[in-house]
């Protein structure tokens, strides 16, 4: 199998891999707190992800982008914060680079909530240089895939413990951090407020509480509203939250395999409009001489 990993390629590889098919798959996620779980799950998540989808579909997969927009985060140690524009400015140059070598389609792997208004500027952004982006992000594909697990509201709890199970699905069960104790950094199942906001605003998560029914923002750090809670997962319990962090992974490439099919599958003309004329690729005409339909499976 030819490889799919442009960080494994010499360059006359990546331009061979670039030729064969105008659409690329982009991880990115970053380094924050996530109670037992490691701070990088964010961006070790997509990284397996897109190379299990790489494998299956042969798209080329860039290297993960570990760091992204996090200042909600920043009090927690091992946070890594950059700028949302700086980030933005990161994505759009990716973009614009991929374009400079005749790729029109990205899609962006997202493992963490912060990134997707960067993304979705930039992606914006790159759409006017004739390069039609996609956001895709687990968590919410997870949602709609097992909306019993949200039957409850206990939404918080849950992607806690499938962040868990990923990150002992990709690297060990030796990877959570179980020690007794208090844990906060998205975590547990009753938020509270360390700094008092009012008897009738209540927390939701992050910046957003709610008042009167109603959803309010007060830009808070998360330190301050965030969920304190005990492990709540026992040693003995590690490996079938392994395997169920498999079966997460197993449906999510199902899925992200096929909508990379499905989103080679678009008319650029229709998506792009009058860029897909005005920013001919590099060589080979409109599309670059690049195939522009479904990988391989």
């Amino acid at each position: 199998m030819p490889k799919y990993r442009l960080q494994d390629m010499s360059w006359m590889e990546a331009e061979e891999a670039l030729r064969r098919c105008d659409t690329v798959i982009v991880p990115v996620g970053t380094l924050h707190a996530h109670g037992p779980t490691p701070i990088g799950i964010d961006a070790r998540s997509v990284e397996a992800l897109a190379d299990r989808v790489g494998a299956q579909t042969g798209l080329v997969i860039l290297p993960v982008q570990a760091y992204g927009e996090n200042d909600k985060m920043k009090a927690y140690p091992g946070s890594i914060t950059i700028r949302a524009d700086v980030i933005e400015a990161v994505y759009t140059d990716i973009c614009r680079s991929l374009r400079d070598n005749g790729i029109r389609r990205v899609i962006f792997l997202n493992g963490h909530g912060g990134n997707h208004e960067p993304l979705l500027r930039a992606g914006r952004t790159a759409r006017q240089f004739g390069v039609l982006a996609a956001i895709v992000e687990w968590g919410h594909i997870e949602r709609a895939l097992l909306p019993d697990q949200y039957a409850e509201g206990n939404f918080t709890s849950w992607v806690a413990l499938a962040e868990l199970a990923v990150a002992v699905a990709v690297d060990g069960v030796q990877i959570a951090d179980l020690r007794p104790g208090v844990y906060k950094g998205e975590w547990g199942f009753a938020p509270r407020v360390t700094r008092p906001l009012g008897k009738d605003i209540t927390p939701l998560g992050f910046s957003t509480f709610a008042f009167s029914g109603a959803e309010v923002t007060v830009p808070m750090d998360a330190w301050d509203i965030d969920v304190e809670s005990g492990p709540e997962i026992a040693p003995h319990e590690l490996e079938g939250l392994r395997r169920r962090g498999g079966e997460i992974m197993e449906r999510q490439i199902r899925l992200i395999a096929s909508f990379a099919r499905a989103f080679q599958a678009v008319d650029l003309n229709k998506a792009l409009g009058t860029g897909a004329a005005e920013h001919p690729a590099t060589a080979g005409g409109p599309d670059g001489g690049r195939r522009s339909g479904p990988a391989t499976s």
